[in-house]
């Protein structure tokens, strides 16, 4: 992880003459929390009448912008707000959530940290950047199919550093975030694996006496308005096949009555797919060739007013769960489960699921799973699984 010295006083630790504040450089400063979980933020009940359900059409239409194929991945936003203030929407909750997540008084430097983000859209416009470069994303029918739908497993990195290195160093966010504006499509699985960052060797951590440790995973399925964030140097991915066998289709169809205009039609299509605003909060560290969004297309973005006095995240710092949470520990043939609803005892059937790796690589990843459990959640569900280290197996060149 990238570390700065709060000796060397930055624009977060100065008063208003630019010197050290003594009282606050005294102060123990508060910690990250890089524990993976969800709540729900404002975002929750923008559909609820015809005014806020225009707004978040509006934010929809945003994102299949700024998802073009034509654009950059990802974008920046610095957390000095004298070098950069947010000029649209979207910009404003990727700040929102940076700040949600580095709280007041966190030692950091404003210059050289700040929030990446990007959208994920599936199924993908036929402009957006999936639909371009399927070809390009995916190098065998398992990882297409899974891209198709969902996303693969993959850890979240500076990408344009690891290949420039050679493809083996790995620098990771502190913090990645993914919030839902839809209640559609695949959940997101987050593991505990890491990799290291230097050789690009998958790591099996160990405990005090040796042992392997165990690895904890959580399955979170979308609902608007859900904030899932989690240590950035975990494996994650939203595979689709854990999703009930048609669900997703049915979920992305909708009636288009007679008469009904193209402009209409469209914004119940961005209605209709998984759309998620991602975001990873980079302390210290700007990744490579991340640059901000073109001021050339700003203008086609909302305004940071969209919502009027919006904010994504109550300041009371009370949780609202976006649905049920079950705990479920596997260790071989034993079963823990922790849940307040009764269970059906054929959903604890645990199958191993082995799905492909990311980035055009060969390697692949085993991971038993109680698919019927989590085909039975609803929107908004998580679902936290515990495994015995050795049960999770990862595959291939880096293993």
């Amino acid at each position: 992880r990238t570390t700065y010295d709060p000796a060397v006083p930055s624009p977060s630790q100065s008063n208003h003459d630019g010197e050290p504040d003594a009282k606050k450089a005294k102060t123990s400063p508060p910690s990250l929390d890089y524990s993976t979980k969800t709540i729900m933020t404002n975002l929750a009940p923008l559909n609820g009448d015809a005014t806020t359900a225009k707004q978040l059409d509006e934010l929809l239409f945003d994102c299949e912008i700024t998802d073009s194929g034509l654009l950059p991945r990802t974008f920046w936003v610095s957390a000095n707000s004298d070098i950069q203030q947010p000029r649209c929407f979207l910009e404003k909750m990727a700040l929102e959530v940076f700040h949600k997540h580095v709280p007041s008084g966190f030692y950091y430097d404003p210059n050289t940290s700040g929030a990446e983000w990007w959208v994920q859209i599936r199924p993908s416009p036929p402009a957006g950047r999936y639909s371009m470069h399927a070809s390009a994303d995916a190098n065998d029918d398992d990882e297409a199919g899974v891209t198709k739908a969902g996303i693969s497993f993959h850890w979240d990195k500076d990408e344009d550093f690891r290949l420039l290195t050679g493809g083996s160093l790995y620098i990771h966010p502190h913090i990645s975030t993914v919030t839902y504006l839809t209640d559609l499509g695949a959940p997101t699985i987050v593991l505990s694996k890491r990799v290291d960052p230097m050789s690009g060797a998958y790591v099996t951590d160990t405990d005090d006496d040796g042992s392997v440790s165990n690895i904890d995973g959580l399955v979170s399925f979308p609902k608007q308005g859900k904030h899932l964030s989690f240590d950035g140097r975990y494996l994650h991915a939203a595979p689709s096949d854990l999703l009930r066998d048609g669900l997703f289709e049915e979920q992305c169809k909708f009636d288009k009555p007679d008469g009904m205009d193209k402009k209409e039609i469209k914004v119940l299509e961005r209605r209709h797919r998984r759309v998620s605003f991602l975001v990873n909060i980079w302390l210290n560290y700007h990744p490579y060739n991340v640059h901000i969004f073109p001021e050339t297309m700003i203008s086609n973005l909302s305004k940071v007013d969209l919502f009027g006095e919006f904010r994504m995240f109550d300041e009371s710092g009370e949780v609202t769960k976006g649905g049920e949470s079950i705990t479920l520990e596997l260790k071989g043939d034993d079963k823990v489960l922790c849940a307040e609803e009764s269970v059906d005892e054929a959903h604890l059937n645990v199958v191993t699921k082995t799905w492909p790796m990311g980035n055009c690589s060969n390697d692949s990843i085993d991971v038993p799973v109680p698919v019927e459990l989590i085909k039975s959640r609803n929107a908004g569900d998580d679902v936290r699984l515990i495994w015995r280290g050795e049960d999770v197996q990862l595959s291939g060149a880096s293993a």
